[in-house]
C-alpha cells in the first residue's frame, strides 16, 4: 500500500542517515560528491593603513570540496573581536581567516597587543573593511548565477533575530541598496553603569558600530541593527554578531532557492521524548515526536484543563510535532499544580527528544496572531533556560481565561522553556488593538513559540551532525 511504501521509505532515510551519523563531519563533507546545494566560492581581501595590515579570506563550510584559502585562524591583536568575528564559523557556516600585521609582523592569536588607543579604531575598521571585502567577493561568485538560473533576487530585505540569555538583537540586511551601509542602535552596551560598559575586555564597545559600518560599506548591503533587550555588554554584542552571521547565511540561502525547513531533511534517528511525573498532586504522562509522518495523525491532548488543551494544540500544529499529553490532577484545588506540572513534563520530554542537538539549526524567530494580538518568539534551542516576555497579560484586568488564571499563563509557558533547556523571548508587537485580551495574547504567543520552533528544529543537512555552536558543544 502507500502508506506501506512510505514507512520503508521513511526506515531506508533513516538507516542512510544513521549510517552518515557514525563518520565525523569532514568525511561525510568529503564522501558527498554533489550536495543539492551549490558551494559559494573564496573571497580574499588584504587593506593596510600606515603600519597595519589585515588580511581575510572567507568560503562556504557547507559545501563539499572547497579548499582553504586564508592562512587560517583569526588573530586581530584584540581577543574580545576574534572570538565575536568566530560567530561566522557556528552560525554562518563559513570559513573564516582574519589575521593582523603591525609592520609587517604577524600578530599572534590570543593576543590583545593592538588594543591600544592609539590604534585600535584604525584596526577595527581595517578589519570590518577586509572581511567586508572578503565577503563582497564570496557574495559575488554566487548571486549573477542565481539570477541568471531564476533564483531568488539578492535585493530581498532579510531579517534575523538571535538571542542570548536575557539579550537579543533585531537585524537586517538588503543587498538591494543603492550603498552599502550600516544603521545600529545597541547604546548603552549594559546598564553597569546605567551608562553602559566602555570596554568588554580589551575591546572599546562604541567600535562594534566602526566595525560593521565598515564591514557593511565593502560588503555592499544596508544593514540596521536595533537592540530590542539587553542588560549585559556582552551578551549584547555577541547577539549582534550572531544575529548578523544567521541573516547573512538566510540571504546566501535565498539567493539560490535554499529553505532548511523546507528541505525536510530527517534526523539519523527517529527524535522522540517521553516523560512520565507523579506526585501527590498530579499523574502525567507526555509522548512527542519531532518528526511525525507528514498528515500523519494529531496527538492526544488530556490535560483537564480545556484553556491549556487548546494552547498546546495551537503549539503543537505550529511546531509540526505530534504531542500525546495526558494529566490526572487535583483539579478540585485549583488548575495550578496541573497547568504547571505538564508544562515541565512537556520541556522535559522536548529535552530528551533534542538529545546532543547536533545538525539543528538551533536558531529561530517567528511571529503569532490571534485577532488583534501579535507576539514575536525568539527562539535558541541552547542547554541556557531562560525566558524573558513583556506579555501584557494584566492590561485588561482580567482574572481567568477559560478555566486557566492568567497568572498561570505566562507561568506555563516559563515551566515549559525552561524544562526544555531554551532561550526564548516573547515580545508583543504593537497592532491596532491598543490591549489585546490574555486570550489572544496566551494564543498568539503559543503559535509563535511553535512556530520557532519548528524553525530551531529543522535538520540541516549541510552541517553534517556537527553542533551549532562556536563552543563546539551545547554541554548540558
Amino acid at each position: 500500500s502507500i502508506c506501506d511504501t512510505r514507512l520503508i521509505w521513511s526506515c531506508c532515510r533513516r538507516a542512510v542517515a544513521a549510517l552518515m551519523c557514525a563518520e565525523d563531519a569532514a568525511a561525510k563533507r568529503a564522501r558527498v560528491d554533489e550536495s543539492p546545494w551549490p558551494c559559494w566560492g573564496l573571497g580574499k581581501a588584504d587593506v593596510q593603513a600606515g603600519a597595519l595590515r589585515v588580511s581575510a579570506a572567507v568560503e562556504d563550510a557547507a559545501g563539499p570540496g572547497c579548499g582553504s584559502g586564508g592562512e587560517g585562524g583569526i588573530a586581530t591583536g584584540i581577543s574580545y573581536l576574534d572570538h565575536m568575528i568566530d560567530q561566522l564559523t557556528a552560525h554562518a557556516q563559513l570559513r573564516v581567516s582574519v589575521r593582523a600585521y603591525a609592520s609587517e609582523q604577524r600578530i599572534e592569536p590570543y593576543s590583545n597587543e593592538l588594543a591600544v588607543a592609539a590604534e585600535d579604531e584604525v584596526l577595527v575598521g581595517l578589519v570590518g573593511e577586509a572581511l567586508g571585502a572578503a565577503l563582497h567577493q564570496m557574495w559575488s561568485s554566487r548571486t549573477h548565477t542565481f539570477s541568471s538560473n531564476g533564483g531568488a533576487s539578492s535585493s530581498r530585505r532579510l531579517r534575523f533575530c538571535a538571542p542570548l540569555d536575557e539579550a537579543f538583537t533585531d537585524l537586517s540586511l538588503d543587498f538591494g541598496a543603492a550603498a552599502g551601509c550600516a544603521e545600529l542602535n545597541l547604546a548603552p552596551y549594559g546598564v553597569y553603569p546605567k551608562e553602559g560598559r566602555t570596554r568588554i575586555g580589551s575591546f572599546r564597545t562604541d567600535l562594534t558600530e566602526v566595525f560593521f559600518k565598515r564591514l557593511a560599506e565593502r560588503l555592499g548591503c544596508r544593514m540596521e541593527a536595533r537592540k530590542v533587550r539587553g542588560k549585559n555588554a556582552h551578551h549584547i554584542v555577541e547577539a549582534t554578531f550572531k544575529s548578523f552571521a544567521r541573516c547573512l547565511r538566510k540571504a546566501m540561502d535565498a539567493a539560490c532557492s535554499f529553505d532548511v525547513v523546507g528541505a525536510g531533511a530527517s534526523p539519523p534517528q527517529p527524535r522522540l521524548g517521553e516523560k512520565a511525573r507523579s506526585t501527590k498532586e498530579t499523574s502525567i504522562d507526555v509522548k512527542l515526536e519531532l518528526d511525525p509522518e507528514p498528515r500523519g495523525a494529531r496527538g492526544s491532548i488530556l490535560t483537564g484543563v480545556k484553556t491549556l488543551d487548546a494552547l498546546l494544540s495551537e503549539l503543537e500544529g505550529h511546531a509540526g510535532i505530534r504531542l500525546k499529553a495526558e494529566c490526572k490532577g487535583d483539579r478540585w484545588i485549583d488548575e495550578h499544580h496541573s497547568a504547571e506540572d505538564v508544562a515541565i513534563t512537556i520541556g522535559q520530554a522536548l529535552a530528551v527528544a533534542f538529545g546532543d542537538k547536533s545538525g539543528i539549526t538551533r536558531m529561530g524567530f517567528a511571529e503569532g496572531r490571534c485577532n488583534g494580538a501579535h507576539v514575536l518568539c525568539v527562539m535558541d534551542i541552547s542547554n541556557r533556560p531562560c525566558l524573558c516576555s513583556d506579555l501584557r497579560l494584566d492590561a485588561g484586568g482580567e482574572e481567568m481565561v477559560g478555566d486557566i488564571s492568567v497568572e498561570m499563563i505566562e507561568h506555563v509557558f516559563e515551566s515549559l522553556v525552561t524544562s526544555a533547556l531554551m532561550t526564548v523571548h516573547l515580545a508583543q508587537q504593537a497592532t491596532d488593538v491598543a490591549e489585546p485580551s490574555a486570550g489572544d495574547l496566551a494564543t498568539a504567543a503559543a503559535r509563535a513559540l511553535g512556530a520557532a520552533l519548528k524553525e530551531c528544529a529543522a535538520v540541516d543537512p549541510r552541517r553534517a551532525g556537527a553542533v551549532s555552536s562556536s563552543k563546539g558543544t551545547l554541554s548540558k
